[in-house]
């Protein structure tokens, strides 16, 4: 179906059909065909209006595309971020760029006028949905980036085009900042992105091991009630320690060590805002605590909320350590279901997993963490269960425990 069909002056046609509304919609209703939710479907929906929208506006207002091919990077570049990102709010803003691009590469020739284009408009956007969220992210991905790549050396090999000048530039920076911004905002928050350098999610796929990690301890109560759960299956652990946690309670952090559980630096403080200094001081005065009260010093650093910078990478290699994240995680610390956070972890875990789990909260030592003593125990049977056998980080990745200090 094509919507309009015009000649520009090399003769050459330009087709604007339901491909383009395909396009709009493709990497936003991925979201639909990789996880079925009400939550994502709801998720697909405004993010397909978005996009669809953008599209349609942009495609309207450039006469003709003298960025044709940066509408294709465009596209190629929020193919890139859905793949590496989970669905939720950020497909909405993935969503603008991929309308941006699709508008730039695939222009309107001349003003949709009649209300019936509008309506079978609407319909494309409303059958590509549906089709591209059927097939799943992966098709919807190759179609999106060929169509827009297609159009532009369509748009590319019909001349220079005319008008548009400062609009277009206009749309073009913007889109190009979004996605900067938005690749940018990945990076630093993504487990399982490397974009920033030196994060491990996962250890080796080929074997049958995983690692339990914990983070936000110690606490209280809770901490060494999770150690006899561990050591009653025969399983050692990783717990990531906050540094204010360790200084409060150093007991507690004493007896995982004496026990064999592996510790790690989580920072010194577990807020939202420190890892943005580029010095990030947090490191080392965690691992100044660790020597002060055990006398070693962790190997592992996990970031606190996943939030890094390519500053925080430098700084933890210099120190010979290693920065990791996780691939499954269940959100334990929001959750009063231990049967379903167990469900959870077990439904994602693979070779190689790195579990995140959480003993404490924030580095409070007095938190109810509960929810772990139903979870933990139903975790541990289920990977026997799969076969699969929990270690220690350093274990899993070949890597020292501890580093000089």
């Amino acid at each position: 179906m094509s919507l309009l069909i015009t000649r520009d002056r090399t003769g050459i046609p330009v087709r604007i059909g339901a491909g383009a509304g395909f396009a709009a919609v493709a990497m936003p209703a991925a979201s639909w065909g990789t996880q079925n939710t009400g939550a994502a479907l709801i998720t697909s929906v405004v993010a397909i209006s978005v996009g669809g929208t953008v599209a349609v506006l942009v495609a309207r207002l450039v006469p003709r595309p003298r960025a044709a091919w940066w509408g294709a990077l465009l596209v190629a570049a929020s193919a890139l971020l859905v793949a590496v990102t989970p669905r939720g709010v950020i497909s909405w803003p993935i969503a603008v760029v991929t309308g941006i691009g699709v508008g730039l590469a695939v222009p309107l020739a001349r003003p949709v006028r009649h209300p019936q284009s509008w309506l079978a408009l609407a319909a494309a956007l409303a059958v590509g949905a549906v089709v591209l969220a059927a097939a799943g992210a992966t098709a919807a991905l190759w179609f999106a980036t060929a169509l827009a790549v297609g159009a532009a050396v369509v748009n590319m090999m019909a001349g220079p085009g005319s008008g548009g000048g400062r609009f277009t530039l206009g749309i073009s920076a913007v889109g190009g900042l979004w996605a900067v911004a938005l690749m940018a905002w990945v990076a630093a928050n993504t487990p399982t992105v490397n974009w920033f350098g030196g994060t491990i999610s996962h250890g080796p796929r080929n074997g049958n091991a995983v690692a339990i990690t914990f983070d936000d301890g110690p606490d209280a109560t809770y901490t060494l009630a999770v150690r006899d759960i561990l050591d009653a299956h025969g399983v050692k652990g990783t717990f990531f320690t906050v540094g204010k946690a360790l200084d409060a309670r150093p007991d507690i952090t004493q007896a995982l060590y004496d026990d064999g559980q592996l510790l790690g630096d989580h920072s010194y403080h577990h807020d939202y805002w420190r890892w943005l200094d580029p010095r990030y001081p947090e490191l080392q005065r965690t691992q100044d605590a660790f020597q002060r009260h055990l006398g070693v010093c962790p190997g592992f650093f996990r970031p606190p909320h996943g939030q890094r910078t390519p500053f925080m990478s430098w700084l933890v290699g210099n120190d010979d350590m290693a920065m990791v994240t996780r691939d499954v995680s269940a959100a334990d610390w929001s959750s009063h279901d231990g049967a379903k956070v167990a469900a959870d972890v077990l439904s994602r875990v693979k070779p190689g997993s790195i579990i995140l789990l959480h003993d404490g909260l924030d580095g409070k030592v007095h938190a109810d963490r509960s929810v772990l003593l139903t979870a933990l125990p139903l975790i541990l049977d289920g990977l026997q269960q799969r076969g699969l056998h929990p270690v220690r980080l350093d274990q899993l990745l070949g890597r020292p425990g501890y580093v000089p200090c």
